[in-house]
């Protein structure tokens, strides 16, 4: 079995991780993918993050995509906070390269309720003249703040209107979720349908061990025996060491397929997805990622890794490293420190060349911040680099300020964006 199949793949990215007191933002995130001709990892794309609101507040995410010389824009997205700091809505835009502008594609709305938990979320798409609502999530709560219920409309293209799709309801004991029964609409009845439930039990120590889902019997109308069924393996710092699934068939359980988790020090450092051979009722390889940690236990590298069969060997094919940093203010006299490298243009409306001297001797790291000494973004420049392509389009008009530094130099750069 030579499978690229990723087994509850996920990449989310966290924009913030909280250890004790100090919060560390994620800065940016730099992409490789693996080049087999060259057997290296070959860099695609980097993910630059800006915060406001306190510095502590996402409020942009730009993509950018190497094209084999320069760095190009790719997308973005914009985000705005309520008076609660709750975020607002989250507006996606695409670069267009032949006008050289960024172009509305998608937005995300948020609304609240007095608890600021969220009440609706709305989903539209820019039809190059207004907004157009294609779909929303209407969510009810408890008192304890449990949400009870997950109504979503989609856009009917005939009228033109929302119209009741799919549906959630949720049952607790406490705080514990006991089971989600998920819905659909059936315009012939004009009224939901069950299609499927989940039920969740928990041990001793309130920890979920088992989640089994069921299937609606019209028929007798009730729900089914179990169908699928996932186990959860805790060690004894409560952290899960095995999720384990299984479907039900001619009589039995079998298996299908397994997570294992390492950890180092609490920190997960390796999921290991491996499928069910039933013909040799074994388990074989399929994908893992690979983690690593700061002394600060933020995620600094993920590698993503799939079996390959016929060389009996892990292949790698997605590896993200990321930069933290705590909020700080920058304390540093822009005429006190030595001049070895220039920014042009200065005012700069898109982007701004960073020139050095000479090559960098070593990796260099870049930090912007705006005028209140908040720092907005970080990255660094590989040794050897002469000439680096920042892009500040992402900024309000104003006067930023670049903090180049390394072991042998420290430098700021003023730069005011038009």
């Amino acid at each position: 079995m030579n499978t690229k199949i990723i087994l509850a793949l996920t990449i989310g990215f966290l924009s913030l991780f909280t250890s004790g007191q100090t919060v560390f933002k994620l800065d940016s995130i730099h992409q490789y993918s693996w080049d087999s001709g060259m057997m290296d990892w070959r860099f695609d794309t980097r993910d630059l993050y800006t915060y406001d609101n306190g510095g502590v507040k996402e409020t942009n995410l730009l993509r950018l995509n190497w094209n084999g010389s320069s760095w190009e824009n790719f997308y973005q997205f914009n985000k705005d906070y309520n008076g609660n700091n709750d975020l607002d809505q989250s507006i996606q835009q695409n670069w267009n390269p032949g006008t050289m502008t960024w172009q509305d594609g998608s937005r995300d709305s948020y609304t609240y309720n007095a608890s600021e938990l969220v009440s609706v979320y709305e989903y539209a798409i820019w039809t190059g003249t207004s907004w157009m609502l294609f779909n929303d999530n209407q969510y009810t709560y408890d008192g304890l703040g449990n949400r009870l219920e997950d109504v979503r409309r989609e856009l009917d293209f005939i009228t033109m209107m929302l119209v009741n799709s799919q549906r959630r309801t949720y049952n607790y004991t406490g705080s514990l979720l006991q089971d989600e029964i998920y819905e659909e609409w059936r315009d012939f009845l004009n009224d939901w349908e069950n299609e499927e439930k989940t039920d969740y039990s928990y041990d001793g120590n309130n920890r979920l061990t088992l989640v089994e889902i069921r299937g609606w019997q019209s028929g007798p109308m009730d729900w089914s025996d179990p169908f699928k069924r996932t186990q959860l393996t805790y060690n004894t710092s409560d952290l899960v060491t095995e999720v384990l699934e299984q479907t039900f068939g001619s009589g039995i359980w079998n298996n299908t397929t397994r997570l294992l988790n390492t950890y180092t020090v609490g920190n997960l450092t390796e999921t290991l997805a491996q499928e069910w051979n039933s013909g040799t009722t074994s388990w074989e390889n399929a994908n893992r990622q690979l983690r690593t940690f700061d002394p600060n236990d933020n995620e600094i590298e993920l590698i993503y890794e799939s079996w390959d069969d016929l060389a009996s060997a892990w292949e790698g094919f997605l590896r993200l490293v990321k930069f933290w940093s705590p909020p700080e203010t920058l304390n540093i006299t822009i005429e006190d420190t030595p001049v070895s490298a220039i920014a042009y243009p200065n005012p700069v409306r898109s982007k701004v060349n960073i020139q050095f001297k000479e090559p960098l001797g070593e990796n260099t790291e870049v930090k912007i911040f705006n005028i209140h000494g908040q720092q907005l973004s970080r990255f660094m420049i590989s040794a050897g680099v002469r000439s680096e392509e920042v892009y500040l389009n992402y900024l309000r008009t104003g006067t930023y300020l670049i903090k180049l530094s390394n072991r042998d130099n420290v430098q700021v750069l003023k730069v005011v964006k038009l």
